[in-house]
């Protein structure tokens, strides 16, 4: 299965961002369908680890993206592009949707799968934990 950050890595969509860059979700995010505009409010991290906080045309504002999932809106359908034909070409497979998982908004019960947050997967097993806590507390 092909990730984002190869397909972004391999198109040339890994340049860091700046506060106030116009940017496109590059991928379907919660909330903001691919395509959608916004703005980078804040970037924060390390330096490998940088992370950005987004305010979407759309009205959603979403924090801790991965800059594989943004493109600078001036280059967004230069790199659209390029994805498609990277796909098209089998120079990547075409990610696997997992049926199931999607079926019920990203898992959460179980072994597997887990709750998506903000963009950012919690593990089911966490969830798992949250809820044995809150009911030994009554909450």
């Amino acid at each position: 299965m092909v990730t984002a950050l190869e397909i972004a890595r391999e198109i040339g969509n890994d340049t860091d961002l700046k506060r106030k860059a116009k940017v496109v979700a590059f991928d379907d995010l919660p909330g903001v369908p691919e395509g959608t505009t916004g703005k980078v409010a804040l970037v924060g991290g390390w330096d490998k680890w940088i992370r950005y906080h987004v305010l979407f045309d759309n009205g959603v504002v979403l924090g801790s993206i991965n800059r594989e999932h943004l493109a600078p809106a001036k280059a967004y359908q230069e790199f659209d592009a390029k994805r498609t034909a990277a796909l098209e070409s089998g120079v990547f497979d075409q990610p696997e949707v997992d049926e199931t998982a999607a079926a019920d908004g990203g898992g959460g019960g179980g072994s597997g799968g887990g709750t998506v947050v903000a963009g950012v997967t919690i593990p089911a097993h966490l969830v798992e934990r949250s809820k044995a806590a809150r009911a030994r507390v009554g909450g």
